[in-house]
C-alpha cells in the first residue's frame, strides 16, 4: 500500500511515503514558518521526488495529538481534504505512538514523552509485541513525579523530548531503572506512517469531523468556557 503520512504536532513537521512498510521518501517543514503555507507544498515535493503521482496514494496518515494545537489542526485539515478529493481511507496516529516507533524492537516498556513545560510533559507507555507497537494503558499528561510513579518501580526506555527537557527535575530515575533512547526525540512521519499501516489493514480509519487528540484545552477554549477536551475516534 503507498501512503501518505504527516507529522505536524511538534515544532519539526515532517511529511512521508512509505510502501507497506518500506520508506521511499521523506521530508522536514522548515522550522518558524507557516505550516499552513508550506505543508501542501512540501508534500507535492516529496511525490515528485518518489515519482509518485498523487492519484496513486492508497491511504494517508495523519497524527492526531497530543501536540501543538494549531499544527495538528493544519494537518488534520490538510489530510481530511486530500482524502475527500482521493476519496481514500485515512487513519489517525497519536504523536506519543509515533514517537514509540523511533525505537527498534527492544524487549523493555518504551516511555514515550513529549514536552509541555518544566516539570510536565505528555506521556504513553508502549511496547513491542511481534512487528508491531502496542500501547500499554492509557495516555496521559502529568508531572516528572507523576510519570515515575505509573512506572510502579519499573524498568523501560524513555523515549522524546519531554524527558530530555526536564532533566532538572529527575532526582530518582535510578530507583525506576529508567534508560533513555538516543537519537528518538521527536514523532515523526515516518512513525506515523508505520503506525498507520496497521490501523489500515485493521479497518480502524477516522470519522468525518474527529478532532485531535489534545489531552488538555488550548487557552482560546478555556476562554469560551469549553471544559472538556475534544475526543478522537477510530472505527
Amino acid at each position: 500500500m503507498l501512503l501518505l503520512a504527516i507529522e505536524t504536532g511538534t515544532f519539526m513537521p515532517s511529511v512521508a511515503l512509505l510502501n507497506g512498510r518500506q520508506l521511499l521518501a521523506s521530508s522536514l517543514c522548515q522550522p518558524g514558518q507557516s505550516l499552513t503555507s508550506q505543508l501542501l507544498p512540501t508534500i507535492d515535493r516529496l511525490l515528485v521526488s518518489a515519482g509518485v503521482q498523487v492519484g496513486d496514494l492508497q491511504g494517508l496518515a495523519v497524527s492526531i495529538g497530543p501536540g501543538s494545537f494549531t499544527g495538528l489542526r493544519v494537518g488534520m485539515a490538510t489530510m481530511s481534504a486530500l482524502r475527500l478529493a482521493l476519496a481514500i481511507p485515512m487513519v489517525g496516529v497519536s504523536s506519543l505512538e509515533a514517537l514509540a516507533w523511533n525505537v527498534l524492537p527492544v524487549s523493555l516498556p518504551i516511555l514515550s514523552t513529549i514536552f509541555i513545560k518544566p516539570g510536565h510533559l505528555y506521556f504513553g507507555l508502549y511496547e513491542w509485541s511481534g512487528e508491531a507497537v502496542v500501547r500499554i494503558g492509557n495516555e496521559a499528561m502529568g508531572t516528572v513525579g507523576e510519570v515515575l510513579q505509573s512506572l510502579d518501580g519499573g524498568e523501560a526506555l524513555v523515549v522524546g523530548d519531554g524527558w530530555i527537557r526536564n532533566q532538572e527535575f529527575l532526582v530518582s530515575t535510578q530507583e525506576h531503572r529508567v534508560r533513555s533512547a538516543s537519537d528518538s526525540g521527536h514523532p515523526s512521519a515516518q512513525g506515523v506512517g508505520l503506525a498507520g499501516i496497521g490501523y489500515l489493514a485493521r479497518g480502524e480509519t477516522l470519522a468525518e469531523g474527529t478532532s485531535p487528540h489534545y489531552l488538555q484545552l488550548s487557552y482560546a477554549e478555556v476562554a469560551m468556557g469549553n471544559h472538556h477536551a475534544p475526543q478522537h475516534s477510530q472505527g
